[in-house]
């Protein structure tokens, strides 16, 4: 023998038998040994994208909670999405599903609300110094100041981005620009792991950034094409949200009217995007580096800073919220899906534009309206100035200067309570302290005092007077009326 004893101990020993009962055909079955079945397992893989394409942000928290046992949690890989293996038939995906986006979203819109008052509070403290300014004004600072229409360059210029209308038409161009290629790149559909952002910036070239940033007043150092991108991104969602959007038109409105600008034209899109811009490049650049226009000043800079911030908190909670609304998915057994969440629409252009302003320094006043040069009466009647020419000359000089700001329709009134109205190229009388109504028959007494003599006038009004023609009334008029006209050297 070798010796060799064989290692026996795997071999499985033969189970007693349980002792015979007496009965062959009743014997117990003996068992079998396998392996215990193991429940099958169900890959679970999911997606999650945006409708034009776009995968949502890595490290989204999602939670995969299976029909039997315990949810699983997670974040989204570089794909924007998540693969898992799931001991279970039916499950559901939740992104986000921890967070309270409404409570989110109610605290961000309250903060946008709270720094949009403390503008208007500024706002209205310096009512009476702009009225003040107003005066001293020239006629082309006040259109602008007065007459941008919002999503026009009405924030751009309130806030002092642009003061003129050289600076507004510099603007035009680049600024119109980037707004077609931002809307543009903002539909498109794009092929992962390609973004918006990156076929923004494909046609975005440094040239123009260069010349919008410079053309708003601002160092091009100091502010990047994806900055740019992601204003538009912040209107897009603020400008989707309708409580959001009520809340900066109802804020529009109240600025407008602080600055005493009663005509206020629509809130649309354009003005979220301006208003948008205008703040977050306060934000980026901390209100410093304005060196392309040297002593450009903005107003309300602390604020401005505010309320980007704000605005910045208000898009990413909205963004939140429409994520976890529509970021989520169920499924049976092992499968693959992608989940669709939609993105907000392009916001409407609203095309910049040099506002019409309509220039009154051209107008000149009516003379026959004046005692000493009147020439031939209307039928219907005449209105006279009492008060010297040279009063009446600031009246002049009060349109030129204010022009729309004090114009109805086709009247002016100005600060002396006198209306004036417009015929072709010249102002006349209407009403108002230091004018007159008078008849046409008063008017001729005026004109015979020129004509013929201040005696034949005299004698033409006691003539009439007599014979009921004028009143006492009318002859005191036209006596102080030719009593002016003789201070004026007619004799």
């Amino acid at each position: 023998m070798s010796g060799y004893v064989p290692n026996n101990r795997n071999v499985k020993e033969v189970p007693p038998a349980k002792p015979y009962n007496g009965n062959f055909d009743q014997q117990a079955p003996r068992p079998l040994e396998s392996p215990t079945a193991s429940q099958p397992e169900c890959l679970v893989g999911m997606r999650f994208i945006w409708s034009n394409g776009e995968l949502l942000a890595p490290s989204i928290p999602y939670r995969l909670a299976p029909d039997q046992g315990a949810a699983i949690q997670g974040s989204l890989d570089a794909r924007g999405g998540f693969v898992q293996s799931l001991k279970a038939n039916c499950y559901q995906a939740q992104l986000l599903a921890d967070l309270d986006v409404d409570s989110e979203v109610a605290s961000a819109r309250a903060e946008l609300q709270s720094a949009l008052d403390d503008i208007l509070l500024a706002e209205r403290a310096e009512a009476d110094r702009l009225n003040r300014q107003q005066a001293e004004r020239n006629a082309l600072s006040n259109a602008l100041h007065t007459h941008l229409a919002f999503g026009k360059g009405f924030f751009l210029g309130a806030w002092g981005l642009v003061k003129t209308a050289k600076e507004i038409s510099d603007l035009i161009t680049p600024f119109n620009n980037v707004w077609n290629m931002l809307a543009s790149a903002w539909k498109t559909k794009v092929s992962p792991p390609d973004s918006w952002y990156s076929s923004f910036l494909k046609n975005y070239s440094a040239a123009q950034h260069e010349e919008l940033v410079e053309a708003l007043g601002f160092d091009p150092a100091n502010i990047s094409r994806e900055q740019v991108a992601q204003v538009y991104e912040t209107a897009c969602f603020i400008y989707d949200d309708s409580p959001s959007q009520q809340i900066l038109s109802r804020f529009a409105v109240a600025f407008a009217k602080a600055q005493n600008i009663e005509e206020v034209a629509e809130f649309g899109g354009g003005a979220v995007f301006e208003l948008v811009l205008a703040a977050l490049l306060i934000v980026f650049t901390g209100g410093i580096g304005l060196a392309a226009r040297g002593g450009t000043s903005i107003r309300h800079v602390g604020a401005l800073k505010r309320l980007g911030n704000a605005l910045q908190r208000l898009s990413r909670a909205l963004k939140n919220a429409k994520i976890k609304l529509k970021g989520r998915g169920q499924g049976r057994g092992t499968i693959a899906q992608t989940v669709e969440v939609p993105k907000p629409k392009e916001i409407p252009a609203e095309r910049l534009a040099v506002p019409l302003i309509r220039d009154w320094s051209h107008l000149t006043l009516s003379q026959r309206h004046f005692p000493h040069k009147v020439s031939i009466p209307k039928k219907t009647g005449n209105t006279m100035y009492t008060v010297p020419p040279e009063v009446v000359g600031k009246d002049l000089q009060e349109i030129h200067q204010a022009g729309d700001k004090i114009r109805t329709g086709e009247t002016f009134k100005t600060s002396s309570g006198r209306v004036f109205g417009i015929h072709e190229q010249s102002l006349h009388p209407i009403s108002g302290p230091g004018t007159v109504n008078i008849s046409s028959a008063e008017y001729n007494i005026l004109v015979t005092a020129k004509k013929k003599g201040m005696a034949s006038a005299r004698q033409s009004l006691d003539v009439m007077t007599r014979k009921g023609i004028f009143t006492a009334e009318q002859n005191a008029v036209t006596s102080k009326l030719l009593n002016l006209m003789q201070e004026r050297g007619i004799q």
